[in-house]
């Protein structure tokens, strides 16, 4: 079987795999004495939120083990699995635009579907755009038409690291426990680990390539050569990171503001 065929087969498993991983969280949810009083809403955000977090532990681990197979070698070095997890990676993104397009159904019931999809892509445009760019621009960019090593794909497998705590905090919202300590810590985490590895990976990223670079006349002419669907596509990521991380950063503010257990403790 040629590449492209076993990534196509990679892909669609992957894909029915991530419908039957959140129907069946789903269906827990339905029957589960804790959660089963929730409205539909709820339960859909929680499913949702639960597939996400699965997806970022898979790729955050693959990730990690990319850069540390080719931390060496930035330009040259492979590593197969990563390119394997493209196609699961693509997979999960075009899921989640159905899950995300099902939780916000489910918040705004509408008598149509027109109606629905247009509601939807106004009020997440910006989480679509993010999932299109990285399924028709980073990965095609990146794994298969970028000359560089797979330590750089590896790097973007581990901007997903942060994935869990963010969705755990959703979970926990969800389930009542907003005010509870393990909530905040939970938050303490994700913003630390999201401003890691989805801010701070990007200069770390350009940083090792520049050191390992010693044959260039100078750092301009190696960044020069980085092909310019890779300086974009970094850019197209970190936007949003950016975005999204200043509105991390207001929220723990407000808790800590409105929070009389924290004042308390402060």
């Amino acid at each position: 079987m040629q590449a492209a065929q076993v990534q196509a087969a990679v892909g669609t498993y992957a894909l029915l795999a991530w419908f039957g991983l959140y129907l069946g969280v789903a269906g827990v949810l339905r029957t589960w004495g804790r959660t089963r009083g929730l409205s539909l809403a709820h339960r859909a955000r929680i499913a949702e939120s639960f597939v996400s977090g699965v997806q970022g532990v898979a790729c955050g681990v693959v990730g990690v083990l990319a850069v540390a197979a080719c931390w060496h070698d930035v330009m040259r070095e492979k590593y197969p699995p990563a390119v394997y997890y493209s196609s699961i990676g693509t997979a999960y993104f075009l899921y989640d635009l159905w899950a995300m397009y099902r939780s916000h159904n489910a918040r705004n019931p509408s008598t149509s579907v027109g109606a629905a999809l247009l509601a939807y892509a106004k009020k997440d445009f910006l989480m679509i755009i993010h999932h299109l760019t990285i399924v028709a621009v980073l990965f095609p960019a990146i794994v298969y038409h970028s000359p560089m090593g797979h330590f750089f794909l590896g790097c973007f497998y581990c901007t997903e690291l942060s994935t869990p705590f963010v969705n755990a905090r959703v979970i926990l919202s969800r389930l009542g426990l907003k005010n509870s300590t393990v909530y905040v810590v939970n938050g303490i985490l994700m913003m630390t680990v999201f401003a890691m590895c989805r801010v701070a990976m990007f200069p770390v990223m350009y940083a090792v390539y520049l050191s390992q670079q010693t044959h260039a006349p100078s750092h301009t002419h190696a960044l020069a050569a980085i092909p310019v669907t890779c300086h974009l596509s970094c850019l197209l990521v970190l936007a949003p990171q950016l975005y999204w991380f200043s509105m991390m950063v207001k929220g723990a503010v407000a808790v800590l503001k409105t929070s009389p257990q924290l004042s308390k403790d402060h």
